[in-house]
This record gives structure tokens, C-alpha cells and sequence, in this order.
């Protein structure tokens, strides 16, 4: 999971120099923020509740659990980066 934050990280680092920036209205940016926490936040506390069963009992469907919503989450952060490049919340202000 580490590698793909990671890896999301240098993609907007990336795009953030590559294309020109454009000013997103607070309003704006502040409920994408705040929408994308709530996705963020909810897959990290089914990720601890898998976490915490697997330090209880371990159960083969606790890490394939593990594995779908890190892809969840990887997803959703791509998905986030790729709105913001594509000027999606400039077309919502």
C-alpha cells in the first residue's frame, strides 16, 4: 500500500509541473477535499477493523479484504489526481 501512495504522490508531483495551474475556487476544492476524505477515511477504518481480526484470528479472507479496498483506495486517489488535472473542479465553480 505504502508504494502505491507513493506512487501517487510523485504522479501529481508530476503533473502538478507539467500542466499550467489554474486557481480552483475554495468552495470548490474544499468539498473535493472533504468528499475525498470521507473515501480515504472510510476503506483506512475497514482496513484496521481487517487488521485487527487478522491480530485476533487469522482468516485467509481478512488479507484478501486487506487487498481489495487498498485497491479501493489506490483508485480512488488516481481517479482524484486525474480530476484535478483534467480541470474537472474548475468546471463545478
Amino acid at each position: 500500500m505504502e508504494e502505491s501512495l507513493v506512487g501517487c504522490e510523485a504522479l501529481v508531483e508530476t503533473r502538478k509541473n507539467t500542466y499550467p495551474s489554474e486557481m480552483i475556487p475554495q468552495e470548490v476544492a474544499s468539498e473535493f477535499i472533504h468528499k475525498l476524505s470521507h473515501d480515504v477515511i472510510g476503506v483506512l477504518q475497514n482496513i484496521m477493523g481487517y487488521t485487527t481480526l487478522l491480530n485476533e484470528e487469522f482468516d485467509k479472507s481478512y488479507l484478501e479484504g486487506i487487498g481489495k479496498l487498498t485497491k479501493k483506495l489506490s483508485t480512488r486517489m488516481t481517479i482524484a489526481v486525474s480530476d484535478v488535472d483534467s480541470g474537472e473542479l474548475n468546471k463545478k465553480a
